[in-house]
């Protein structure tokens, strides 16, 4: 149940992220509004990380920043072209990427109801696209 509440705080604060990115991006350029956004969350991560005692050094942790931030680069490029209402939905795919690659390459199992989960997410995000 505790994870639940994880969960959706997470949401949350990314959906509420994400509308101040759009408000953002009409004034500002995408790349200043993501070096803010790191600049400010990266003190606080670290500190986070070392009082929790965590810190460590993996190779492999630096391909996930280098996607991540190029995940994050080409949304605020698209967001500050289009509008939040068609990009947010499309970039919310990217959980039928994460889900194909663990069935791939982590063997995870996958049955009719997973399938017909990420089915009906691709026909939501279909939905959502607008007329535009």
């Amino acid at each position: 149940m505790i994870e639940w509440v994880y969960l959706l705080l997470a949401v949350s604060f990314m959906g509420f992220n994400s509308f101040i990115v759009k408000k953002l991006v009409k004034t500002l350029k995408p790349n200043v509004v993501m070096l803010y956004q790191f600049a400010l969350a990266a003190p606080l991560v670290l500190v986070y990380t070392l009082v929790s005692g965590d810190f460590v050094f993996e190779p492999s942790l630096l391909l996930i920043g280098v996607t991540y931030f190029l995940s994050l680069t080409f949304f605020y490029i698209a967001l500050s072209k289009g509008s939040l209402t068609r990009a947010g939905p499309v970039w919310s795919l990217s959980l039928l990427v994460t889900a194909v690659l663990g069935f791939i390459f982590l063997l995870e199992p996958i049955n009719l109801k997973i399938i017909l989960g990420l089915l009906f997410g691709v026909l939501s995000v279909f939905l959502l696209r607008g007329d535009n």
